[in-house]
């Protein structure tokens, strides 16, 4: 039994529907079906409660699922350990991550990364939270590069960073006469200027009444302006809702609306053009980036040497094992 046969049952207790599983696993429903049929037939015992309702696990389907599951683990453990044998010759790294930061920030350590090691097999995933911790759990991923929402009981994480996010103000906003706060720069943000420790916050009870532009409950930034609106103890009456965080930057520098804009944007984009930024004295306009893996994977080479150039791109230290 190889993986790809391991993932037949897993993906189908997870959908809970033959067809989305056959879509997923790029096989048609009839050999999925065949394929079970035949796997009960071989351990003797119903592994599926099929009626015309989702599709549930027999007991005996879910010890089934629990031990492959396991299975699954060791074997991705055991080709990661034979990898290392080869001193970075081969092998294989599949990194998870928001589209943003696949876009923005990991770019630059990709291209050292494949440089260095022409013979490792390096794809990056990119989806939401949800869809990243569920690929975390099923062993899909070797790690995620995202905020820190992750559940300690299920995964390990390390910070990365901390990114710092601004309010962006379009530069022929009104608002930029009445916040009584300092403007910023890109380059003072980026080099640190005098004007930038010497900045005086701005106040969001403005946006109560001002519209805003924030992203959709899909996008991994809406629990960080969630954060941001409730700490600051206002409830925008008028949203203009985007699917990514670039969109809500394009958007704000054209002058469409104000938007909260992450620092990691401002450093790894590439923007020539921008709108004003200004400081929010906020806690939650604050979030800690981490790597996250689950707990008792194995850790690759492969991957430390990943995440020790990533930190040494964004100016930290090396890579501190979980094991």
């Amino acid at each position: 039994m190889n993986i790809q046969q391991i993932d037949y049952i897993l993906v189908l207790a997870e959908e809970r529907s033959f067809s989305k599983a056959a879509d997923r696993l790029f096989m048609t429903q009839s050999a999925l079906s065949q394929y079970v049929r035949k796997l009960e037939q071989q351990l003797g015992t119903p592994l599926l409660n099929r009626g015309n309702g989702p599709i549930t696990l027999t007991p005996e389907g879910e010890l089934y699922v629990e031990a492959m599951q396991r299975i699954k683990t060791n074997m991705l453990d055991f080709h990661q350990q034979l990898a290392d044998l080869t001193e970075l010759r081969t092998g294989r790294l599949v990194i998870g991550t928001c589209p943003f930061r696949a876009t923005n920030l990991l770019p630059r350590v990709i291209k050292d990364f494949t440089t260095a090691f022409p013979g490792i097999d390096l794809e990056i995933v990119t989806g939401n939270m949800s869809e990243l911790k569920d690929k975390l759990l099923a062993g899909d991923l070797d790690f995620c590069i995202e905020n820190d929402s992750f559940e300690k009981d299920l995964f390990h994480c390390e910070s990365l960073f901390t990114e710092t996010h601004y309010l962006a103000l379009p530069t022929d906003h009104p608002l930029n006469d009445e916040l009584e706060a300092d403007p910023l720069t890109p380059e003072d943000i980026i080099e640190e200027t005098m004007a930038f420790f010497q900045a005086k916050p701005a106040s969001l009870d403005v946006f109560n009444e001002t519209r805003i532009i924030t992203v959709k409950p899909t996008n991994s930034f809406h629990k960080c302006h969630k954060d941001i609106f409730k700490e600051a103890e206002i409830k925008p009456q008028n949203t203009t809702l985007v699917d990514n965080i670039e969109t809500a930057f394009r958007w704000a520098d054209t002058g469409i609306a104000p938007a909260i804009i992450p620092d990691s944007l401002i450093l790894h984009g590439n923007y020539k053009s921008h709108p004003n930024y200004y400081k929010l004295d906020l806690i939650h306009a604050s979030q800690d980036i981490v790597f996250a893996m689950r707990n008792g994977r194995y850790v690759s080479v492969a991957a430390k040497k990943f995440l020790d150039m990533l930190r040494t791109l964004i100016g930290f230290g090396t890579w501190n094992s979980p094991m």
